[in-house]
């Protein structure tokens, strides 16, 4: 099955429940392998307190890999987290 697609899944199901991660992707030239290497990232918006007092929310970073089954364990350890 192509592991994209059940990404896409897994994250619309986390969405559904209300649990908001963006899986963000990139390139870049690896001179090495003479070809495009495609990275992803995923973040989740997370609220903080400011010094101030006051709340905010920022994005942080759970993963940053140029491997798609990792974005997939990830996804699923997320969905799994949830369901408990």
């Amino acid at each position: 099955m192509n592991i994209r697609k059940t990404i896409n899944k897994l994250q619309s199901a986390l969405i559904a429940k209300g649990y908001i991660y963006k899986i963000n992707t990139y390139q870049f030239y690896r001179d090495q392998q003479n070809r495009m290497i495609t990275g992803y990232r995923i973040t989740e918006k997370r609220q903080y307190r400011k010094k101030n007092g006051e709340m905010s929310v920022k994005d942080v970073e759970l993963l940053n890999s140029c491997s798609q089954v990792e974005v997939l364990k990830v996804v699923c350890g997320e969905m799994g987290e949830k369901e408990e």
